[in-house]
């Protein structure tokens, strides 16, 4: 058949055949297989049968046609009885209208089902019909073994027509199925599960194999009695009918077993194609499930792992603006259990100093710009040091040093972060200078002591922080970085971690709130060179 391109896909142009903009796909589809599979699957078993049994069934010849005749019509009946979707969804193709994903879905349904159901119903049908036909030439032979062995061999064939009709119908109803997809169509497990009839891959083997069987059996008994009725034993003739049927039985066995390798190979090949892509690094592909087998199960099981590695990568990109890879990594990879334990942390926090008067006299969106701009820089240079962003308080962050990731120079790396921070700040002050902006001023509170870290909140929403006095104290020393001018302060105990590291400038005793004692806070104002 010839193709296009339609939606992304290759279809052939069959598909879009009209009459008065009403579809004639099922029709082609149905007149093409009735011309290539019916009548050579009933001559064989007329030919076949008149060869080996006997029976004379050119002289029933206007019967059988009449038979034969029901069996076409009664075959197209269930064409079209099992195709309303599929021709509404190709009628909206064909006036140019985009089907809505309710239609495209149910004619996916309609199209992955549409093999089983015509084939199973023609199946019940032809038993029907060819028992009738039993019956018009019971008069003639009785239940001679001619007869018994006519209609053997007309059930096989039969049987034969209708797994070829099977998989011709699957190859059909694949363009189908792939616009359907195409436009939208969002096919789920349990629609596939609760799909009847459906044949598995398991069905489909069984069915293939108990066939072949079946014919291996017929040929045998017919062949047996064949040669013991007409032959009378002469060797000439036995080796060529057995050479004859032989060949026929190898015919039909690689028929069919060339059949069965394209059905099972076409959702092996498009799941093979998603896999190639998301080993490449695209997990914006899905596999197309075209069949109703084990295969296209396994597809959408697939489709959710996609979605599952999509949604972690979103969650790994979201997490990394907020804390190092490295910790982004370990809690992703589960090598961090996010549960509530006491450890040893450093807490830093930080915030703008005349922020909310900063706010009263400068519009809404530039603030935003700034504080966006401001936070960049910040939170980069806190998660290159280890630190933990836990928490944004519109002007002010919550960092954790040595959770969840476990380090022992936890203080160290809070107060060369702070400082660091510090000297971006003032660069990104002398942009705003440049810009006629007032420079910004942060101060940097930071302590070291025993809290609880974890995930605190309820199962729906949590967040990882940390809880205890340690972090209330660290609150107080960035609230004295005000009242005492200093860009960072630091507490006796976090200093006493990092003596050697830093240069010192107040070294002050102060009450803060919530303190009935003073608190010794030192300011640092810059690193030593081996740091």
């Amino acid at each position: 058949m010839k193709g296009r391109e339609f939606f992304g896909e290759y279809v052939p142009s069959a598909m879009f055949a009209h009459w008065r903009g009403h579809p004639l796909y099922v029709f082609l589809v149905y007149l093409l297989g009735q011309a290539l599979v019916a009548p050579p699957v009933f001559m064989m078993a007329v030919v076949f049968t008149s060869f080996v049994t006997g029976v004379q069934i050119e002289r029933f010849l206007p019967r059988v046609a009449i038979v034969i005749g029901v069996l076409v019509a009664s075959a197209y009946f269930f064409y079209h009885l099992f195709s309303p979707t599929i021709r509404r969804f190709l009628a909206h193709l064909i006036a140019g209208e985009a089907p809505s994903k309710p239609l495209a879905t149910a004619a996916w349904e309609e199209a992955v089902m549409y093999p089983q159901r015509v084939t199973g119903w023609v199946a019940l049908s032809s038993l029907f019909i060819y028992t009738f036909l039993g019956l018009l030439f019971t008069p003639y032979y009785g239940l001679s073994p001619a007869l018994v062995g006519s209609l053997i061999g007309f059930l096989a064939t039969v049987a034969l027509g209708q797994v070829i009709f099977l998989f011709y119908l699957e190859w059909a109803m694949l363009p189908v199925a792939r616009v359907a997809l195409a436009v939208g169509a969002s096919p789920t497990l349990e629609t596939l599960r609760k799909s009847r009839p459906r044949l598995g891959v398991r069905s489909k083997l069984l069915m293939v194999t108990l066939l072949v069987l079946f014919l291996a059996v017929t040929v045998m008994g017919l062949f047996s009695y064949g040669q013991a009725l007409l032959l009378g034993g002469d060797p000439v003739a036995s080796l060529s009918l057995t050479v004859t049927v032989a060949t026929f039985a190898a015919v039909i066995a690689a028929l069919l077993i060339v059949l069965l390798s394209r059905s099972l190979a076409v959702p092996v090949e498009e799941i093979q194609r998603v896999v190639e892509e998301v080993r490449r690094g695209n997990l914006n592909v899905a596999v197309r499930p075209l069949t109703t087998d084990e295969l296209a199960e396994l597809g959408l099981l697939f489709n959710r792992m996609i979605a599952e590695l999509r949604e972690q990568e979103r969650l790994k990109t979201a997490f990394g603006r907020y804390v190092s890879d490295a910790v982004r990594d370990a809690i992703l990879s589960g090598r961090i259990q996010l549960g509530g334990e006491r450890r040893e942390i450093t807490i830093m926090f930080t915030d703008i100093w005349g922020f909310t008067a900063w706010c009263e006299r400068t519009p809404p969106e530039s603030v935003v710009q700034t504080l966006n701009s401001y936070y960049e820089n910040l939170v980069r240079v806190l998660a290159s040091h280890g630190g933990t962003v836990t928490r944004y308080m519109g002007d002010g962050l919550l960092v954790l040093f040595g959770a969840p990731l476990e380090d022992p120079d936890h203080a160290l790396h809070a107060v060369q972060a702070a400082w660091k921070a510090y000297v971006h700040l003032e660069k990104f002050n002398d942009i705003r200078r440049g810009l006629g902006a007032l420079p910004i001023r942060t101060g940097f509170g930071i302590h070291t002591g025993i809290a609880v870290v974890g995930s605190v909140g309820c199962p729906e929403r949590a967040e990882y922080t940390a809880v205890g006095d340690a972090v209330n104290l660290a609150s107080r020393v960035e609230e004295l970085t005000r009242e005492l001018d200093a860009t960072i302060l630091i507490s006796d105990a976090t200093y006493r971690r990092v003596a050697e590291y830093v240069k010192v400038g107040k070294r002050i005793r102060a009450t803060v709130r919530g303190r009935s004692q003073p608190v010794e806070v030192v300011e640092v104002v810059g690193l030593r060179e081996e740091t």
